[in-house]
């Protein structure tokens, strides 16, 4: 496949199936079988850049994907029949974005890491009818960063979200705009969508939870939609955008030759410098970017799996070490962890464009709040009880008798569990004695102060909104924008069955 025809098979996801390629790959060397040597060519979500003004459209229906090769499965998306496209706005645009919805049922869309008021948030008070749509004003007023858009239906969100709906939002300032970094989307700046999907014997997807604890958690990995995939990278530095848009799993990535690679941004913005690592922990909900380099020419394999280095121990915190100290089940470890997993393959293609920059010394400068004096808030994550829930697309036989929730009461939408006064910085500690979970809060980006007592690691320094909590996390978090009684804003688990299940409040901003 020479160069235009990678380009166009590669450019929209709204196309169910994608050319196989043939080659030879120095991962599984020459006497590759047919199974090793003919790939997918990883789809990548087409871009859609709005003027200042223009309006979008997002619209959901019911189609059918191939996620496995030439398995026709059925799947929902916007624009398309798995995931959407990728929407970049430039910081101080007004975009208004149509949400559509040709679906049987409802759905609200959550525009997770944007910062705008509660009622253009898109929490489960926003549910869109069938049939009908809803038109949101997007002004767009923070740094360069990478977001995403998901359901956010009450008590249905992790079943809608593993059905296909999701996309990504680019955010671009005037810093990003002249940063050393790759910026050719798709050829060198590369959006991930990573999740895990089963499909049953007749091809479709299988929403089945076992254990309500650990959260839906299938057997194949699937980036931008599809098993299996390569992608060609240009020989020099490429940047990957990574969405852990998995319902459930934590993934530990790290490249199958222990290449180190850089760490350049958390949720929410540029992290002050690159961090050079070489495995990189994500959960459900987070997003990551990394810069690769291959201007060496070799092949690489991103892969997720336990630890191979001796100062990752995962997870940290003083319940870990009771726990092993009196020989008890680590009940607590995040889900996924220690499952491996071949994520994608990347072969480089020396006719792609490409950057030989080196990367800036320094990409951001974070304003860090004083802390001393600031109000406290105190969260504690619960899970009381056993569940099973089972079939295609949540039916066949169901019982709920397991209870989530924080500060001792599951959520409930005609109650506001906190008020938050508007641009007042507040510590927030939220603590966990029931499994590790990632903590997310809408409107914002927070600052993480210590993970299980212990000082944020640099690769973590930067802007987030979502947070593991093992046994404890402090975060310091401002809000800058409204949220009313009417449209308030969330904070949840954001393992998408413990947030159905209850694990979710609700805060107004004034």
């Amino acid at each position: 496949m020479n160069r235009r025809g990678f380009i166009q098979s590669s450019a929209g996801i709204g196309v169910a199936v994608f050319s196989t390629i043939e080659y030879w790959n120095p991962l599984f060397g020459r006497q590759a079988n047919a199974e090793q040597s003919q790939k997918r060519v990883l789809p990548i979500p087409k871009l859609m850049e709005p003027k200042s003004g223009e309006s979008l459209e997002l619209v959901m229906s019911a189609g059918q994907w191939e996620i496995e090769p030439g398995i026709k499965t059925p799947t929902i998306g916007f624009n398309g029949p798995y995931l959407g496209p990728t929407i970049r706005m430039q910081t101080g645009q007004n975009v208004e974005l149509t949400y559509r919805n040709l679906l049987s049922e409802s759905v609200a869309i959550h525009g997770h890491g944007l910062h705008v008021p509660g009622d253009a948030d898109g929490g489960p008070q926003r549910e869109i009818e069938p049939g009908e749509s809803w038109s949101v004003d997007l002004s767009i007023k923070q740094e360069a960063s990478t977001a995403w858009y998901h359901p956010h239906t009450h008590g249905k969100t992790g079943l809608q979200t593993y059905q296909g709906l999701a996309g990504l939002f680019i955010v671009e300032d005037e810093n990003s705009k002249i940063l050393s970094l790759p910026k050719s989307y798709g050829v060198d700046d590369i959006p991930l969508v990573i999740q895990d999907r089963t499909l049953d014997s007749r091809g479709r997807l299988l929403y089945e939870i076992e254990d309500a604890e650990d959260g839906m958690m299938a057997e194949t990995v699937i980036v931008n939609g599809i098993s299996n995939p390569v992608k060609p990278v240009p020989a020099g530095l490429v940047r990957l955008r990574i969405l852990n848009g998995s319902n459930a799993r934590y993934y530990n990535f790290r490249f199958s030759d222990n290449r180190a690679f850089y760490k350049i941004a958390t949720d929410g913005g540029f992290l002050e410098e690159p961090v050079s690592i070489r495995e990189l922990v994500m959960l459900p909900g987070e997003r990551n970017e990394i810069v690769v380099d291959f201007s060496d020419g070799r092949a690489a394999r991103l892969v997720s799996g336990p630890s191979v280095l001796a100062r990752a121990d995962f997870p940290r915190g003083e319940r870990r070490d009771r726990d092993r100290q009196q020989g008890q089940r680590n009940d607590w470890e995040p889900g996924g962890l220690n499952d491996n997993f071949d994520i994608i393959d990347f072969i480089v293609d020396s006719s792609l464009p490409g950057s030989r920059l080196s990367l800036p010394r320094q990409m951001n400068n974070i304003d860090r709040p004083v802390i001393q004096g600031l109000p406290t808030r105190h969260f504690e994550l619960y899970m009381e009880g056993g569940n099973r829930r089972r079939g295609f697309f949540g039916g066949g036989d169901s019982s709920s008798d397991m209870i989530m929730g924080i500060n001792g009461r599951p959520m409930d939408m005609n109650v506001i569990n906190e008020r938050v006064t508007r641009g007042r910085w507040e510590r927030w500690l939220i603590r966990s004695s029931d499994g590790s979970h990632p903590f997310h809060v809408h409107g914002c980006s927070f600052l993480v102060l210590s993970q299980d007592g212990q000082v944020v690691s640099p690769e973590d320094a930067g802007w987030k909104d979502t947070v593991r909590v093992d046994d404890s996390a402090e975060i310091v978090v401002q809000f800058n924008y409204e949220a009313t009684e009417n449209f308030p804003y969330m904070y949840h688990c954001h393992i998408l069955e413990h947030e159905d299940r209850g694990m979710m409040g609700q805060f107004t901003v004034t």
